[in-house]
């Protein structure tokens, strides 16, 4: 295992209360996730009906996005229905994704827009410029049905200043059809001496994904085991920070997963990371012909097409597997990622064992959405998000693929939402069910919520595509990480940095 070899292993018990899921909360707490009575449309102060009431003409709205389909049309096509209710106008700006995040900073600190949409990891960077979320908007049966942990995203410190528009996570797609085919359980049995089942840690994962892959199927599709982005953009750091949460993200050790919150060391370079780089280069046999070079539009795709067996991913590649027409739809299921058994200890230096998996939801990214400090026109600005993200456009929005709207309400894990679409039951159970666990995890990680957080996630990146491309070894490449993200850290600054990191763990830890 190179400088990651096992410095010694003792067998832990997670703490009381921990169960399926990191720090679980308890059955009761379940109920936290329980579904709320929806709105009337008199109660709703977003609703079609109450915003029709509105008057807004000779108010004019400037609202940045991004380009179309993914968050922009969506944008484009409220502002649309808006513009049509209340008698304003409504400028919509449009951006392609290599220049959001610069457009985002500038727009808000030269006064360009009144509403503007972006991604929720920037927070560090935009919350001085934004306005927070008024006493109506917070009071609202819109904002009480966000779940509590996207309440929490939407939110820097105490101060909520993102109205929710979107819920973003990595979780764990599969063929369902396959796993539960007897043909290959038997064969799966007698290959291994082990039961063909839904994989629960990342080894059982790429075995599994060995026994399929290169398999023809009877429709003549060759079927290969994983996809998974291995192009050096900043996707490809996301989808590794999710394989190295459950080694490194230990349920009993608090005070940081990225970094160590006393001192700000990075802490990427250390066992934990390392064993998942090396299981992350392991798997680059696995994938479809060109997964070597595979983007996240590649893994959405192989996924959705029924080329794969698994996808550990945002929503899209599921969404797309479900979509009307497709032959793979209902044939697919979802749950948690895969987790570990053991977990590097950083404060002993030690492996840990576990009885149970310890499973670290990776709640990542995600839209959002939030209104200027200097707009002359707060009011309209936060009823024209509170209109886009309303109960009735939300649910709409969640069926649209290429939107890229996932669920982040109460009101959304509810089986019947998805069953009245044409999703099977069982199909519906696993998805809704996967997402209240990950709601209820209470040892789970956030995005990089600090200054410039997309920069670091870009220099793990590359990192990441040296170990995959052989170019160095995954000690190499993360010792290489650790010792850039020191030095980004010490030119912004490492007291600021500390200060933004602290809100980042306090999620994570579960406070």
């Amino acid at each position: 295992m190179k400088k990651s070899e096992i410095t010694g292993t003792v067998v832990a018990r997670l703490p009381a209360p921990l169960g399926l899921l990191g720090h679980w909360v308890g059955v009761a707490g379940l109920a936290l996730c329980g579904l709320s009575l929806p709105a009337t449309a008199a109660d709703d102060p977003y609703s079609q009906e109450t915003i029709a009431k509105k008057r807004y003409q000779g108010v004019t709205l400037n609202v940045l996005t991004l380009d179309t389909p993914v968050l922009g049309e969506p944008v484009v096509l409220h502002a649309k229905a808006f513009e049509r209710l209340t008698g304003a106008k409504v400028n919509v700006t449009r951006v392609p994704f290599p220049e959001f995040y610069q457009e985002t900073l500038l727009g808000l600190r030269q006064a360009k827009y009144d509403a503007l949409t972006f991604g929720s990891m920037w927070i560090a960077d935009v919350a001085q410029y934004l306005e927070p979320l008024p006493k109506a908007m917070l009071d609202s049966p819109q904002y009480r049905d966000v779940l509590p942990h996207y309440q929490r995203v939407a939110s820097w410190g105490d101060v909520a200043y993102m109205v929710p528009i979107d819920g973003d996570r990595h979780y764990l797609q599969y063929r369902r059809d396959l796993l539960e085919d007897p043909r290959y359980r038997d064969e799966f049995k007698r290959k291994t001496g082990r039961e063909l089942a839904v994989p629960k840690t990342w080894p059982e994962l790429q075995e599994i994904d060995r026994f399929f892959h290169g398999r023809k199927m009877p429709d003549g599709q060759t079927v290969s085991g994983l996809a998974e982005v291995t192009v050096s953009d900043a996707l490809l750091g996301n989808y590794f920070i999710k394989r190295a949460a459950p080694y490194a993200k230990h349920p009993g050790v608090k005070g940081g997963f990225y970094f160590d919150l006393k001192t700000m060391q990075p802490l990427v370079n250390s066992p934990g990371w390392v064993k998942a780089l090396e299981d992350f280069v392991a798997a680059q046999d696995l994938y479809p012909k060109g997964g070597q070079s595979m983007s996240f539009f590649d893994a959405i795709t192989a996924f959705g097409r029924g080329n794969v067996v698994f996808s550990d991913s945002w929503d899209d590649p599921f969404v797309e597997a479900m979509e009307p027409g497709n032959p793979l739809r209902n044939r697919v299921a979802a749950a948690l990622s895969p987790g570990s058994r053991q977990v590097w200890n950083r404060r002993t230096g030690r492996w840990d064992r576990f009885p149970q998996i310890n499973y670290v939801p990776y709640i990542v990214y995600g839209w959002t959405s939030g209104v200027a400090k200097t707009s002359r026109h707060k009011e309209a600005a936060f009823d024209f998000l509170g209109f886009y993200a309303n109960r009735k456009n939300h649910q709409a929005d969640l069926h649209v693929g290429r939107f890229g709207m996932n669920p982040f309400r109460r009101s959304d894990l509810d089986e019947r939402l998805w069953i009245e679409q044409g999703w099977d039951p069982v199909v519906a159970r696993s998805y809704v069910q996967t997402l209240q666990q990950q709601a209820q995890s209470r040892n789970r990680v956030l995005d990089l919520r600090i200054h410039r957080g997309q920069e670091y996630v870009q220099i793990l990146s590359v990192g990441v595509y040296r170990a995959l491309t052989g170019r160095d070894t995954p000690q190499a490449a993360l010792d290489e990480v650790a010792r850039r993200w020191q030095q980004l850290t010490e030119r912004i600054g490492v007291a600021t940095q500390r200060e933004a990191y602290r809100h980042v763990v306090r999620f994570e830890d579960g406070e």
